[in-house]
């Protein structure tokens, strides 16, 4: 079983970490799963964006975390668990890795004796998950591939990437950039599709 796994002594109120882990989960996509008849959590599930996996308790103080990932071979088809460590699909195990640490660092925070949660719509008495990185990543990416619209399957993994970080950056305060993110994206898509067809075209007319 090759899994990232922590054990953090926190001694927090129970209320507290149901909360983080609630907007964790949320702002990062992840939803209740059986999975080999057993509850997860999931994030992904394409063959664009690595399918994330997640199972975590809180007991006596102690937060416990277990998390790791899986290609997508066919669909329904995955390979073996994957540590977050290695070179393959580092980019994708390191950033999810870092969330994960940045969420124990949050779990770790001051937390008043008898503080109440916020509810919904009430004023947030916490640090909450910060998602602005995805905004930045997905600007970045969709720039990128809309810079190189006019290399092919290079253009559509940076697009696809570009659109998927989007999603998660949009929880974030900085909507704005993940929205152009997402708008140089799907231009670049649609570029790439023109100058595609149009290569087959003169191919075809050459030939």
């Amino acid at each position: 079983m090759a899994r990232y796994i922590r054990d953090e002594v926190l001694n927090q109120p129970e209320d507290f970490v149901q909360f983080m882990m609630n907007d964790f989960l949320t702002k990062h996509g992840f939803k209740q799963v059986n999975f080999k008849g057993q509850q997860v959590y999931r994030a992904g599930g394409g063959w664009f964006e690595m399918p994330k996996f997640l199972i975590w308790s809180y007991q006596g103080g102690v937060f416990h975390l277990e998390a790791w990932a899986r290609y997508l071979i066919l669909p329904g088809v995955y390979s073996r668990e994957k540590h977050l460590d290695g070179f393959y699909g580092a980019v994708v195990k390191k950033v999810y890795k870092h969330d994960l640490e940045q969420l124990i660092a949050l779990l770790h925070q001051p937390v008043n004796a008898g503080q109440q949660m916020p509810q919904s719509g009430a004023p947030v008495v916490v640090q909450g998950i910060d998602t602005t990185r995805y905004a930045n990543m997905a600007l970045g990416f969709g720039i990128a591939g809309l810079a190189l619209s006019w290399l092919t399957w290079v253009t559509v993994v940076l697009n696809v990437t570009a659109i998927i970080y989007a999603r998660k950056g949009a929880t974030s305060n900085k909507k704005g950039r993940a929205t152009a993110g997402m708008v140089c994206a799907i231009v670049g898509l649609v570029i790439t599709a023109v100058v595609y067809v149009l290569n087959l075209m003169a191919a075809v007319m050459l030939y």
